[in-house]
């Protein structure tokens, strides 16, 4: 949405794009408690209550001043909710060949926290560097870096006149380490999109870095097997709503879209029902395609499709 509205002007474009090489592994305990700290105390004063309870049965979460107890709910303060945290991150242990090791730096990876430790750890930088900007009054910097988006331990900035990757070594700690991930002035990959500028419009489609392999890689459901027809070719509707919004002409979206109907008929899926699945997305998502500008007839591109 970001892109597609800001075609519109005639701002000079720029793209640039960043990763956090080591993220995960390289993150002092002691910054990161300082870190989760700080973001506790802010979000218990802004919210301005006692307690927080955290339901046991799924992730629905709110604060309150009642002290009541319940059986569905973990009931924190913000004292006991540090507390909690610290001890996650002082014990997280693994075994190799009999032995038993602490980890004292880094967070484990794929643990339920992990994702969302690392995520407030450089969010808290974040927020405090943009917050001395503010302070200080630096309205044209903050201008320039309104439009960074960070998702896990990726770093994407449009427009900015270069000044992000001027002040990362002002944002984050040395034990970051964050490289520029352009593959050119003008062009990057980010997440699953790439993104290039010409003539001042951005251009983005679909990436996908399974194609960069030299070997196929198995994905979505065979329906020769016991998969649910139902479910599986709801996958498709889900691809095609995608790819919809991951493109910003329709040339490249039917060229993906070829290819999605061509892997799965090799998947055994229904020509018949794919096309009538086709028909449907067309229906019901004139808010994502019709942005390409043009008329698209379920029979006509179904057929160019085949």
């Amino acid at each position: 949405d970001f892109m597609f509205n800001d075609n519109r002007t005639s701002y000079r474009k720029s793209v640039s794009t960043f990763d956090f090489t080591t993220l995960y592994t390289s993150i002092p305990h002691d910054e990161l408690k300082m870190n989760l700290h700080k973001f506790v105390e802010r979000i218990f004063e802004i919210k301005g209550k006692k307690f927080i309870n955290c339901n046991l049965f799924n992730k629905n979460a709110f604060f309150t001043d009642s002290d009541g107890n319940s059986k569905s709910y973990v009931k924190f303060t913000k004292e006991s909710l540090i507390e909690s945290i610290d001890y996650l991150i002082d014990n997280a242990y693994i075994s190799y060949k009999g032995n038993v090791f602490r980890q004292t730096i880094g967070i484990p990876m794929g643990t339920n926290a992990g994702p969302h430790l690392a995520n407030i750890y450089l969010h808290q930088y974040e927020h405090e560097y943009f917050l001395s900007l503010y302070v200080k009054g630096s309205v044209e910097e903050l201008s320039k870096l309104q439009f960074v988006f960070r998702f896990q331990d990726d770093l994407i900035a449009f427009n900015d006149d270069g000044l992000l990757q001027k002040s990362l070594n002002s944002i984050y700690p040395p034990s970051m380490i964050v490289n520029n991930t352009n593959t050119s002035c003008d062009k990057t990959n980010f997440l699953d999109l790439t993104i290039s500028i010409f003539k001042n419009k951005f251009q983005y489609t679909l990436y996908d870095k399974r194609h960069d392999y030299s070997f196929d890689v198995i994905s979505l459901p065979y329906l020769d097997g016991n998969v649910p027809k139902g479910q599986a070719y709801g996958i498709f509707i889900s691809q095609l709503v995608r790819y919809a919004k991951n493109n910003c002409n329709s040339n490249v979206f039917l060229k993906n879209v070829k290819s999605l109907v061509d892997k799965l008929i090799n998947q055994h899926f229904d020509i018949a029902a794919l096309r009538k699945r086709f028909k449907v997305f067309l229906e019901n998502h004139l808010d994502l395609w019709g942005k390409f500008g043009t008329t698209i007839s379920p029979n006509e591109v179904f057929q160019e499709i085949l």
